[in-house]
Order: C-alpha cells, then sequence, then structure tokens
C-alpha cells in the first residue's frame, strides 16, 4: 500500500475541506478527498464500474444521519457525539467522535484498516537507517536528555525522520510530547508485531514531539521494551527500519544494561555515552568494560563520550528551542555523530 485513499463526506463543505487538511497535514501516506452528502450520492448514482462508488475509497467517513443507522463495510460513521463512539471489531462496524485530535483519528483510520483488510505496512528494506545508542554508567548525567536534544537537531536542521525508542524502566515520552487520547501503546504493538507476527501500522501507536521526532506511546505502567529479549528487539528494530518511515533512530537506553540493551548497542553505529565532567572514574571504566564484555572489545571505537553541561542533574525541560551553551552543545555533538556515521 503507496496510500491511503480516504473520502471525507458531511453536508459542511467547509468542515470537510479543514477535515482533508488536517489528515493531510498530519499524515503523509493519506489521500483524503472531500464530498458534500449531495456530491458523493449522485457520484454514487451514476458510477458504472464494478461495485459501488464508495470501494473507489479505502474508507470513507462519513458524517451525517443518512449513514447512522447502516455503516458497515469501510464506510465509518463520523459522530458528532463522544457517547455515540464505537469499535465493534466483530461486526466491522466502526463510529470515531468527528472532532477527537487528528493524532488520535489517524490512529483510529490505520487500526480499522488494518482490521478490516488484515495488512500492515509494507516492507521497505533499507541499509540506510541509522541507529544510535545513547547510555550512562549513572543517573542523572542528562542521557534522556541528549537523546531527546540531539533527534530534535537531526529533524529540525538535517532535514531527518527520526524514531526514539525508550528503554526506562518508567519512560519519560510523556514529558517531551503530548499523548492524545485513543493512541494505543507500545505494549500491543509488540503484541501485534511479536505474538501475532502482524506488521501493524505504526500509525496507531506513535506519536510526536512539537518538532516532528516520533516515539511510541508511553505505557501507564512499566515499559517492557527493556523486558525484551535480544532476538525480540532485534526484530522491533528491523520492524521500524523495514516500515521506510524513518532516518535515523535513536535509542535512549539510561543505565539499562538487559539484553535488550545490549543487542541495540550491537547494531548501534555510534554509542554515545553520557558521563559527567571530568576524568573518567572507577564506574564509567567499569561500565565499559562490561559494555566490552558484552559487545565486543571494539565497541570502543564506537562510542563517544559525551559530558553536556545543561544535561548534568538530570534537566529534561527541552521542549524549547535549543538555544546559548546548551544548543551549541547539542549542535557540535549531532555533527559528531553524523560524521562518524556517514
Amino acid at each position: 500500500m503507496e496510500n491511503l485513499r480516504i473520502a471525507v463526506v458531511s453536508p459542511d463543505e467547509a468542515y470537510n475541506r479543514v477535515f482533508c487538511m488536517s489528515l493531510l497535514h498530519a499524515c503523509r501516506q493519506i489521500e483524503a478527498k472531500a464530498y458534500t452528502t449531495r456530491q458523493f450520492i449522485l457520484n454514487w448514482a451514476d458510477y458504472e464500474g464494478p461495485g459501488a462508488f464508495y470501494d473507489c475509497f479505502d474508507l470513507v467517513l462519513w458524517a451525517g444521519d443518512e449513514i447512522s443507522d447502516s455503516y458497515g463495510d469501510n464506510i465509518i460513521y463520523l459522530t458528532d457525539r463522544a457517547s455515540l463512539t464505537g469499535m465493534d471489531y466483530a461486526a466491522g462496524k466502526f463510529a470515531i467522535y468527528r472532532y477527537s485530535p487528528t493524532g488520535t483519528i489517524v490512529a483510529q483510520i490505520f487500526d480499522i484498516y488494518s482490521h478490516l483488510t488484515g495488512r500492515g505496512f509494507p516492507l521497505v528494506k533499507r541499509n540506510d537507517v541509522r541507529l544510535i545508542a545513547f547510555a550512562s554508567y549513572c543517573g542523572g548525567s542528562g542521557c534522556t536528555t541528549a537523546a531527546r536534544a540531539v533527534a530534535q537537531e537531526l529533524t529540525r536542521f538535517h532535514g531527518k525522520r527520526v524514531f526514539c525508542i525508550s528503554l526506562e524502566d518508567v519512560e519519560s515520552a510523556g514529558e517531551f510530547m503530548t499523548v492524545p487520547d485513543g493512541i494505543k501503546t507500545e505494549g500491543e504493538f509488540l503484541y501485534r508485531l511479536l505474538g501475532k507476527g502482524n506488521r501493524t501500522f505504526l500509525d496507531s501507536y506513535m506519536v510526536s514531539d512539537a518538532f516532528g521526532v516520533c516515539s511510541f506511546a508511553p505505557p501507564a505502567g512499566r515499559n517492557p521494551l527493556g523486558e525484551l529479549s535480544a532476538d525480540d528487539m532485534r526484530n522491533l528494530l528491523a520492524a521500524l527500519m523495514d516500515s521506510g518511515r524513518f532516518d535515523v533512530i535513536i535509542s535512549d537506553l539510561s543505565t539499562c544494561l538487559t539484553d535488550a540493551a545490549t543487542a541495540i548497542m550491537e547494531a548501534a553505529e555510534r554509542i554515545c555515552v553520557t558521563a559527567k565532567a571530568g576524568e573518567p572514574g572507577a564506574r564509567e571504566r567499569s561500565y565499559m568494560g562490561q559494555l566490552a564484555g558484552s559487545c565486543g572489545q571494539d565497541i570502543g571505537s564506537r562510542v563517544v563520550r559525551s559530558v553536556l553541561s545543561r544535561a548534568e542533574g538530570g534537566v529534561t525541560d527541552i521542549g524549547a528551542p535549543l538555544e546559548g551553551e546548551f544548543g551549541k552543545e547539542i549542535s557540535k555533538l549531532t555533527e559528531k555523530l553524523i560524521n562518524m556515521v556517514e
């Protein structure tokens, strides 16, 4: 599937236009075409091809009483009352709230399409997706801050499409972006991918920050990614790379040294180890020795040691543009990492 073809039908022409624009802006895999109810019904009556006119579209999003009791198949009801929403997977009948945030609607659209067709993202074999890991031997060195800041730098100033994964026990993704209602969590994505072998669409499980950096919607409790086996983590990384959606995958390992973290460091082209100011102490040397034992003696050639002034102490408020000395440090670190992998 190259693009998801969607018809948006309602009596309100202005609403149709705005709704389609918001879908196109939120996801470039969507082709949305607006119809007033009269236009769509006339086209339906005049259609001379096989099947009904609505078969020309992957999904039809219909806002109006004409379809309120008979929606089904690929016709999705856009209701103006939140109390009437429903996802009846068994009957194949779906009603979504027309005034939900666009991110929520896009997630629901891909989830419904995947359920109706059994299809997921197409495999796009790529050898040019970069994997950069951020790790630390101690908490409070700013590992998460550095990972997120570099991701934003790559997106804003280098035109890269970036996906971040975190192995923190309790994810901090919610501090960097808003998670709309209706977005499924990474645990559900893992179940579909690893448990059922289904390449389900990432859009149903993905959120992004103000600069376009993407992540899984974090779970409410413990992060399941750090507990994956090495093979399952490799499968997850392969799925993200083969989706064709991203140029760079950044992994925030924090202090995690599980099999999943080791699998990422073995595959990463560069490992940025955030440290506190001063010469490496016994703890840092011990950490590097453990990495060498787990990932091979050549790991030192892939490690970049980084001390960021603002990141020390675990400061994670990087929602604002990166400015001042911290912005310069992030810019230099990003350039260094890019130059080493290109």
